[in-house]
């Protein structure tokens, strides 16, 4: 079989002139960065640039590393009118990963696209908090009970249960369209013999007690829903954003229903929240769940204190962090 002419990859037919730009790929997509840039779809040039050569690949059929590495080409003959509608579609809005269908969260690919919460890197630092808090749990060389709430795809009931042999997950969601992003993202990735989606409002469709409560709930108050990207309130689920007038209306429903869901001590729950949120959540916890709660917090990769962690009967750690 004869080799693809430059610029082009595997099945493409070559072309003409007209049919394709007659520059590098690289200067092209630099092009391409400078458009979303323009358009405030990234927040800086080396994001924009690594949108648009995502958005090659998404094209191409190829990895990042191979669109890199066919920069000095021009680009593919029916590769180019493919990105340029990709492109397109990034510019008036769209987020990127609905585009490609895929969002990389903790060393893993999830399907994503309309319905689903795209997973954020500072939610990493729940999965984090919440494999510690299964290791620690007594229960563990056996079997450690967990709730997801608020699963939307899975990210973070499947994280747990890839990196936490054992624990048994329950992942539940109000929207239905998330839970089926949820099911193929389970049948993707696994282990299903040890995560179970389930419909319902927050622990309410839990059929027993639980060990450990993880959730990633909506914490954005309303009134300041409009001051995020465009792509998040046009795009994503505004249930999955929307926190109320406080930004902690669906956090404090959680915690009035913690008491009827939680095992017998030893227990643990891990609350993903909202800059300078940390206090009233413990406040919310300690309400609920009485005294006797160790309190911690846990700051994501910019220093914001993203997790707050309430155990009980647990074995003695380490001073956790001040509030």
């Amino acid at each position: 079989m004869a080799a693809a002419p430059p610029g082009d990859a595997p099945g493409e037919a070559p072309g003409d002139g007209d049919a394709r730009p007659a520059a590098e790929l690289r200067v092209l997509l630099a092009e391409a960065a400078r458009e979303l840039l323009a358009r405030g779809r990234s927040a800086d040039l080396a994001e924009a640039r690594l949108e648009a050569e995502l958005l090659y690949g998404e094209a191409a059929g190829l990895e990042r590393a191979r669109v890199l590495a066919r920069g000095a080409r021009p680009p593919g003959a029916e590769t180019w009118p493919n990105f340029r509608e990709l492109l397109a579609r990034r510019l008036a809005g769209e987020p990127l990963a609905y585009i490609t269908g895929r969002r990389e969260f903790f060393g893993l690919s999830y399907l994503v696209g309309p319905g689903a919460l795209i997973p954020r890197p500072e939610t990493e630092t729940l999965v984090e908090a919440a494999l510690a808090a299964i290791r620690d749990h007594p229960r563990a060389p056996r079997r450690v009970r967990v709730a997801d709430v608020g699963t939307g795809p899975g990210t973070v009931a499947l994280a747990v249960a890839r990196h936490a042999p054992s624990a048994a997950v329950v992942a539940t969601d109000s929207s239905t369209a998330a839970l089926a992003w949820a099911g193929r993202n389970r049948a993707r990735l696994g282990p299903s013999e040890r995560v179970v989606l389930a419909a319902g409002d927050l622990l309410e469709p839990l059929t027993g007690p639980v060990d450990v409560v993880l959730a990633n709930l909506p914490y954005i108050p309303s009134g300041e829903l409009a001051l995020l990207p465009a792509e998040i309130r046009e795009a994503e689920p505004g249930l999955a954003v929307d926190g109320g007038e406080d930004g902690l209306a669906v956090i404090r429903r959680l915690a009035r229903q913690l008491p009827a869901h939680l095992a017998p001590a030893p227990h643990a729950v891990l609350l993903e929240v909202g800059a300078g949120q940390a206090a009233f959540v413990e406040e919310l916890l300690a309400s609920s769940l009485g005294p006797g709660l160790e309190l911690g917090r846990h700051r994501d990769l910019r220093g914001i204190v993203r997790v707050v962690e309430a155990r009980r009967g647990y074995p003695a750690r380490g001073p956790t962090e001040a509030p």
